[in-house]
């Protein structure tokens, strides 16, 4: 009904206004076809093909997911973290599927690859993020998830650069038992510990002044 709407008004308009609505239509068009205006139409598909609320999937159906919906899908569970999560992963992203911003306000880089479950990401793939999640993104840190599992040089150049490496266990433990994140892999977090503080005194005090409300005479 809305699209008719539109289109019925759209009409009304070429009627009584033909050269101002041609003028129009045609700057929305070039717009769209400049690089910023195909930019924001994509991101606002990307965010459109994200679930919304709480979410939980099955390795099983993240195995059953293409490359880019498979970014999507972490984009999504990162926000079920609730992180500030930005699907960017593109043609010349440098690295970066996601971008995140924790409650720390610590800008991080995630990479997903998704693998079958016997397969391995490699060390030259540490190396490819190494080199550009600081330098191109200003990150504090990388985060690399995959569907399947990493090789052991892998295992040891992550952590030495900086990168948090996600195997098909730990993805379990995020994706389908609910498991934040951070916890699974350790990373402080003291935005959200001091968050947490506030809410909990937050609530201590206000149980205390009802208490106190309540014995008075």
């Amino acid at each position: 009904m809305a699209a008719l709407a539109g289109v019925s008004g759209l009409w009304q308009a070429a009627e009584q206004w033909p050269v101002w609505t041609g003028m129009v239509l045609t700057a929305v068009a070039v717009g769209l076809g400049l690089k910023p205006g195909r930019l924001a139409v994509q991101r606002w598909g990307g965010r459109s093909a994200l679930s919304a609320g709480p979410v939980r999937y099955s390795l099983a159906h993240l195995d059953a997911l293409d490359p880019q919906q498979f970014e999507l899908a972490v984009c999504s569970l990162l926000r079920r973290d609730g992180l500030t999560a930005e699907h960017v992963g593109r043609a010349g992203d440098k690295g970066a599927d996601v971008l995140v911003v924790d409650h720390s306000q610590r800008r991080v880089v995630v990479q997903c690859k998704r693998l079958r479950p016997d397969r391995r990401v490699g060390d030259q793939d540490v190396q490819r993020v190494n080199g550009t999640y600081r330098h191109d993104h200003g990150a504090h840190f990388a985060v690399i998830v995959t569907t399947g599992g990493f090789t052991a040089a892998a295992r040891a150049s992550g952590p030495r650069y900086g990168i948090q490496l996600v195997d098909r266990d730990a993805l379990e433990r995020w994706a389908d038992l609910g498991e934040p994140l951070y916890g699974i892999l350790r990373v402080p977090d003291e935005g959200a510990s001091r968050r947490r503080w506030i809410l909990g005194s937050w609530r201590t005090g206000r149980i205390a002044r009802v208490t106190a409300n309540q014995q008075r005479p």
